[in-house]
C-alpha cells in the first residue's frame, strides 16, 4: 500500500488517490494529525484513519511525500507543532532508510540547496550569472547586466507576500538584505522539463503577453486553458538532463529553463518537489498516469 504523505486540501493528492483507487492509498494528513491514531516503536509502526483503516511498517509498499509541511497546524503550540512534524519526518525516513519512498525527501533543498544546484547545471547546461549575497559583497561582479531579484525559501513575509522573479536595480538594494541575484534571461518562452522516473516531460509556454517577468503571478489556474504545451527535446538536450540527474541523483522534479534567442536551453533552477498537474490538466500526455506507476511502484 502506498502511504501518501500530504495535508488535507489538496487537488494533486486527490487526483492521485483516485488514479491509484483509495483501496492501494493510505492518506496521511498532517495538518489533521488529531483524526489519526499512531503507535511508533523501535521495531514497528501502525497508523489508522478516522475510518478505521489501517497501514503499517508490514503493508507499506511504498512512500510520497507532497507538500504536508504547506499546512499549518492553526491554533496550536510551537512545541506541539515541531513534535508533531519531528513523528512525520520520522515514518517517512523510516520508509526512507527501507528504500520504498519515491520522489525527493522534503528537505532535498535544505540538504543541497540552489547554489550547489546551479554548480552541478553549469557542467550540462548555460547559466546566467547569479549572486547570493550579504552586504552587497561581489555585486560588482553582474555590473552592466539586467539582473533580477527571486528567493531561495519561497517564504513569505510577515504580511504574507512572496518574492517572485522581480527586475531590480543594483543601486536601489538595500545592504541590510540577503540577496539572491540572478542575470536576467530574455526569451520568448519558457521552458520546464518534469521528470519522472526514467521519463521526460518537456514543455514550453509563450511569454509574449506576459505582463511582468514571472509566469506564476499571471497563471489562469483554468483547466480548459491550456498555457503549456509540450514538445520533444533533442537528443543533445535529453542527454544534458539525464547527465544533470544521473549527477544530482534524482529520479523526479522539474527543471526550470528559458531557450535563448539562438535556441539554446539556459538553466535557471531545479525544483525538488515543484507542481506538476497544471502541465496536463487535460490529461493529454500520459504525464499523470505517469506519476501514478512512479510512485506506487517500489
Amino acid at each position: 500500500m502506498l502511504l501518501l504523505i500530504t495535508g488535507s486540501v489538496d487537488g494533486t493528492s486527490d487526483l492521485l488517490v483516485k488514479k491509484l483507487g483509495a483501496e492501494n492509498v493510505f492518506r496521511f494528513n498532517y495538518d489533521l494529525y488529531k483524526d489519526y491514531g499512531l503507535e511508533f516503536t523501535a521495531n514497528s509502526w501502525r497508523i489508522v484513519n478516522p475510518a478505521g483503516h489501517t497501514i503499517d511498517s508490514s503493508s507499506v509498499t511504498t512512500a510520497f511525500w507532497w507538500k504536508a509541511f504547506n499546512y499549518y497546524l492553526q491554533d496550536e503550540e510551537k512545541f506541539i507543532v515541531e513534535e508533531v512534524k519531528y513523528i512525520f519526518r520520522e515514518i517517512y525516513h523510516w520508509c526512507r532508510l527501507r528504500g520504498i519512498t519515491r520522489g525527493n525527501s522534503h528537505d532535498f533543498h535544505n540538504q543541497l540547496g540552489k547554489m550547489n544546484i546551479l554548480n552541478i547545471a553549469s557542467k550540462f547546461f548555460k547559466i546566467p550569472s547569479t549572486l547570493a549575497t550579504f552586504g552587497l559583497l561581489g555585486l560588482q561582479g553582474l555590473d552592466g547586466k539586467k539582473i533580477v531579484a527571486k528567493s531561495f525559501s519561497s517564504g513569505l513575509t510577515t504580511t504574507n507576500k512572496a518574492l517572485m522573479t522581480t527586475a531590480v536595480e543594483s543601486s536601489t538594494l538595500h545592504p541590510n538584505y540577503p540577496w539572491y541575484l540572478q542575470e536576467r534571461v530574455d526569451s520568448a518562452a519558457d521552458v520546464t522539463v518534469f521528470i519522472c522516473g526514467n521519463n521526460l516531460f518537456a514543455y514550453s509556454r509563450d511569454r509574449s503577453k506576459l505582463v511582468g517577468l514571472d509566469w506564476r503571478l499571471e497563471q489562469s489556474f483554468d483547466r480548459d486553458l491550456k498555457e503549456w504545451f509540450r514538445f520533444s527535446l533533442s537528443d543533445v538536450e535529453t542527454e544534458q538532463t539525464k547527465k544533470f540527474c544521473k549527477e544530482l541523483q534524482v529520479t523526479w522534479g522539474r527543471i526550470d529553463l528559458m531557450r535563448s534567442n539562438d535556441g539554446e536551453l539556459i538553466f535557471l533552477e531545479f525544483n525538488a518537489n515543484g507542481q506538476w498537474v497544471f502541465l496536463d490538466y487535460q490529461q493529454h500526455d500520459g504525464l499523470i498516469d505517469c506519476v501514478a506507476n512512479y510512485i506506487s511502484t517500489a
